[in-house]
């Protein structure tokens, strides 16, 4: 019988750390290829009552797969296919284990799935995400504008509690809370960061193949001209039958000029044009369906940015599964090169992590948000790297400190716009999670009500209070 768990020594230290820079201990870590052999680590570890810190592609922004003590439960090589189906209705399902990347997950489904492609809508930039981590974190991706939320591609889950028994959990199930409340029993995992258990297994909806995509970016000499090109869009939204808006992002000058930086390193983009210096704002704009009906949605999208200055010769138009590829790669580079930034910085003072937000706020125009963000960096003498999904008024603003004091001034604004956020009924947290870093700036400004359902769910399905302790609430305030 082989080793499973490690003691923690040098070698193991990646896993101490995810992409926001916050970084943790532990004692020891496991690297389970089974369900059986989540079981049987699990089990060791009960018996000191080790908490257990589960792991996947350390893609997360938030700090919830790092461990502040205990065990690291690395799932990354329960990374099989188990079972494929393709269904009556010209859908189709997946079962998979948690650490599957997208990349891989892609591939198994192109090859599964050829003579009837199928997709899995959810799409978020990282492509080494893993399904468990997209589960656990509620992850959405860029074309969430067409698709919906991610909970509605997953089918059922297997999910490893407590006591070490696997528990199959299907939509629809329905589990009664202490205090009366009832849930769905797919929602007290999803989105939870693994508070409640372990998933073992994912069942995954698979959907029709668009016939063709599209994406193109708009450039803009303004980001006064990029924002009032997107509200224009949100009361307007060119339609068509067959063909449809998938995405509408915004990306500023700074992390344009942060990913022109990178870009020689980076494979999938670095045949891309460079960006002039005119340019201030890109909205990238993608399109899924009939190929002559895109066409009818490219035009009337070009002239709707020619009225807000655009110079629709400029644009980046590109068409094909390979090219919008590359255009994601483009997206994604502005949340890598952040985290390279802040990477950077901190080896000069290992303090400072990622300063990310994940707040959305509805029923402001587009302009107005942005032109407020970008005010306020100024005003409070920050550097940021502003993008995000624009129609949801959605943005993920990066503040960029140059050193420890201006880390400190950017977690006050963080916190100051937490609270007018929530003064407005808008969402202080949205799809990364909350993790234990962000638990730490947003303190006291997590909704209440959302605090409560968590405590009830981890009382109820990890009475010991072994997964994950420290995420989305403190561990001392467990108990209600």
């Amino acid at each position: 019988m082989r080793q499973l768990i490690y003691t923690m020594k040098e070698q193991y230290e990646e896993f101490l750390i995810d992409e926001s820079k916050f970084s943790g201990y532990a004692d020891s870590i496991s690297f389970p290829e089974s369900q059986e052999e989540m079981q049987e680590v699990l089990l060791e570890l009960k018996k000191g009552r080790v908490p257990v810190t589960i792991q996947g592609g350390k893609t997360g922004i938030t700090g919830a797969g790092v461990p502040k003590g205990g065990h690291v439960m690395n799932l990354s090589h329960m990374n099989k296919v188990k079972d494929s189906v393709l269904l009556e209705d010209g859908t189709g399902l997946i079962t998979v284990e948690p650490g599957i990347n997208l990349i891989d997950l892609g591939k198994e489904i192109a090859a599964r799935f050829r003579k009837t492609p199928l997709f899995w809508p959810p799409d978020p930039t990282e492509s080494s995400a893993t399904a468990g981590g997209i589960a656990a974190t509620n992850a959405q991706g860029i074309c969430r504008l067409l698709y919906g939320p991610s909970r509605d591609y997953f089918a059922s889950l297997k999910l490893l509690n407590s006591d070490g028994e696997i528990m199959a959990i299907e939509k629809g199930q329905k589990l009664t809370l202490a205090s009366g409340r009832e849930i769905d029993r797919m929602d007290a995992v999803l989105g939870k960061e693994g508070i409640t258990g372990a998933i073992c297994e994912l069942t995954l909806r698979l959907i029709p193949k668009p016939q063709s995509q599209w994406g193109i970016a708009f450039f803009f000499g303004s980001s006064e001209d990029a924002g009032r090109f997107v509200d224009i869009l949100r009361l307007d939204m060119p339609e068509c039958e067959h063909a449809k808006v998938a995405a509408v992002e915004y990306i500023d000058r700074m992390a344009m000029d942060l990913i022109e930086e990178h870009k020689t390193t980076m494979t999938k983009i670095k045949e891309l044009p460079d960006i002039g210096e005119e340019t201030k704002g890109m909205v990238y704009i993608e399109l899924h369906g009939d190929e002559e009906e895109i066409e009818i949605l490219a035009e009337s999208l070009m002239e709707s940015a020619m009225v807000c200055n655009s110079n629709p010769e400029e644009a980046w138009a590109v068409s094909g599964e390979t090219d919008v590829e590359k255009m994601h790669a483009f997206r994604h580079g502005a949340a890598e090169t952040s985290n390279l930034y802040i990477e950077k910085v901190r080896q000069m003072d290992e303090r400072i992590t990622k300063l990310g937000t994940d707040m959305a706020i509805s029923g402001t125009p587009f302009s107005e948000i942005l032109s407020y963000v970008e005010k306020e960096l100024h005003d409070a003498g920050l550097k940021g790297s502003v993008f995000g999904h624009a129609m949801e008024n959605h943005l993920h603003i990066n503040i960029l400190p140059e050193n420890y004091e201006e880390y400190e001034a950017g977690i006050r604004l963080i916190r100051q716009w937490a609270s007018q956020v929530r003064e407005h009924q808008g969402k202080v947290v949205s799809e990364h999670g909350i993790g234990k870093l962000k638990l730490e700036i947003l303190d006291g400004f997590v909704p209440e009500r959302y605090i409560g359902l968590c405590k009830e769910l981890k009382e109820q399905l990890d009475k010991d209070s072994l997964w994950n302790n420290g995420n989305i609430f403190k561990e001392e305030e467990a108990a209600i």
